[in-house]
């Protein structure tokens, strides 16, 4: 409340500690690895699940978080009906990276 109300400025670390700032990094350099590790962590994961995770984020901003709530029953049962689901699933008894198809 305080920064709303005096216009004070903040730091990076009280931006991270707060919550606005997820990663600090001490140069653009350090910057631009933090993001492209966090971009190949992303890629790795189950296409469809990212794809879902950002629609229903899109859906709290734009229609409030009731609504985004609302629809995650039906997101959860698309998802473990889907291939990539049941490739999670084989991937993980056969002690293997899984191979998705966004599908």
């Amino acid at each position: 409340m305080r920064y709303l109300l005096t216009g004070d400025a903040w730091t990076a670390q009280q931006a991270q500690r707060m919550g606005t700032v997820q990663e600090l990094a001490p140069t653009a350099e350090a910057a631009l690895q933090l993001a492209v590790a966090m971009a190949t962590k992303i890629a790795a994961c189950a296409p469809l699940s990212i794809k879902n995770t950002l629609a229903s984020a899109h859906l709290a901003i734009d229609e409030g978080e009731e609504q985004a709530f609302a629809q995650l029953p039906s997101q959860r049962a698309a998802l473990y009906a889907s291939v990539d689901f049941k490739e999670a699933l084989q991937a993980e008894i056969e002690h293997r990276p899984p191979r998705y198809q966004g599908k």
